[in-house]
C-alpha cells in the first residue's frame, strides 16, 4: 500500500508512518515500497473547502522582501527583473514557459523552493498529480496574501518588506476584459463590456486577495503601474541591494497588452456607465488611496 502524506484535520499535512522494511530478494515489492518512501514526501491536495485557488510570488531572504504578484499590472516583467537579485535559498514561484525563457536568457535565478517537499515536479502549465489527485504548491503565482502569511515563518512575514503592484482600476478593467476575451487574433466586441462585467463582477476586485487580509491592507510598498520609474527608483533608494532595478525592468517586456488602443478608456466607460458605477463602488479603496480617476 502506498503511503502518502494526508491532509490533517488541522489543515496541514500529517506525517505518514514509515513503510515496513522488506527482504532484498523481493524486488517487486521492494521497488513499490521504495516508491512509497519517495511519495510519502508529497502532500496530497487539501479538501475542496481549503483547496488553493487556480491561478508569483518571491521571497528574498538576503534583501528581506516579499513580492506578491497581482494580475494585469506588468507583474511578470517586474518579477523577472527582481530575479536578478535573488539567490539559491530564496522562494521563486513558476511562471509560463515563454516567460521562463526570457528569465533564462537574461541569466537570472529561476524557480525554486516553492513546493512543499519534492523539487521540480511542478510548473505553471501543468498541475502535478499523485494517483490522480492534484498536488498543491506551497507557493504559487498570484497567491493570496493570507496564504503567504500562513505558510511563511511568522518572523519572515513580520520583518520583511511586502511589495506589490497597483494600477488604475478603470484601465485594469479594460485590460482584464481584453485579456479574458481575446481569442488568438480576434479581439472581443466592446458592446459586450457591460454584460461581461455584470456577470463577472468579481474580476473588478481580482487583486484584492493579494493586497488584503480580512479587509486590512498588508502591503508595505506599492509600485504604481502609471509611475513605474518613480516608484521603482524610490524602492532602490530604500533597499540599496536592488540598485539598478529600474534599468533592468525597463528593458523587459514579458507580456504585451491585448487591448484595442483605438478607443480610450474614458470613451469605453462613457458608453458603459453601469460598469463605471461598479468600478467606483468596488474599487473605492484604490481610488481613494492612490487618487485614481477615470482619464
Amino acid at each position: 500500500m502506498i503511503a502518502a502524506a494526508l491532509w490533517s484535520a488541522g489543515g496541514g499535512p500529517a506525517s505518514p508512518p514509515a513503510p515496513p522494511s522488506v527482504p532484498v530478494h523481493d524486488a517487486s515489492r521492494a521497488g513499490t515500497l521504495e516508491f512509497a518512501r519517495f511519495s510519502s514526501q508529497i502532500a496530497v491536495a487539501p479538501p475542496p473547502s481549503i483547496a488553493a485557488e487556480e491561478s508569483p510570488m518571491i521571497v528574498s531572504h538576503q534583501h528581506k522582501f516579499i513580492f506578491i504578484k497581482p494580475r494585469k499590472v506588468a507583474g511578470t516583467s517586474f518579477e523577472i527583473a527582481l530575479s536578478k537579485y535573488l539567490s539559491e535559498d530564496d522562494i521563486i514561484t513558476p511562471i509560463s514557459r515563454d516567460d521562463t525563457a526570457i528569465r533564462d536568457r537574461l541569466g537570472f535565478v529561476g524557480q525554486r523552493n516553492f513546493n512543499f517537499r519534492v523539487v521540480d515536479l511542478f510548473s505553471k502549465n501543468r498541475e502535478a498529480e499523485f494517483f490522480k489527485r492534484p498536488v498543491p504548491l506551497k507557493f504559487y503565482n498570484h497567491i493570496p496574501a493570507k496564504r503567504v502569511r500562513a505558510r511563511l515563518p511568522a518572523r519572515v512575514w513580520r520583518d520583511y518588506r511586502k511589495i506589490s503592484l497597483v494600477r488604475n482600476p478603470w484601465d485594469r478593467a479594460v485590460s482584464i476584459f481584453f485579456w479574458k476575451n481575446t481569442k488568438r487574433d480576434r479581439k472581443p466586441k466592446l458592446k459586450n463590456f457591460t454584460t461581461y462585467f455584470k456577470e463577472k463582477t468579481s474580476l473588478l476586485e481580482i487583486n484584492y486577495p493579494n493586497y488584503m487580509i480580512d479587509g486590512q491592507d498588508v502591503i508595505d510598498t506599492y509600485i504604481r503601474y502609471e509611475h513605474f520609474e518613480e516608484d521603482i527608483r524610490r524602492l532602490e533608494a530604500g533597499m540599496p541591494g536592488v540598485a539598478g532595478l529600474w534599468d533592468t525592468f525597463k528593458d523587459i517586456n514579458a507580456k504585451s497588452e491585448t487591448r484595442d488602443r483605438e478607443i480610450t478608456t474614458r470613451q469605453i466607460f462613457k458608453r458603459h456607465p453601469e460598469v463605471n458605477e461598479l468600478v467606483e463602488k468596488l474599487n473605492k479603496w484604490e481610488i481613494d488611496k492612490f487618487g485614481y480617476r477615470l482619464a
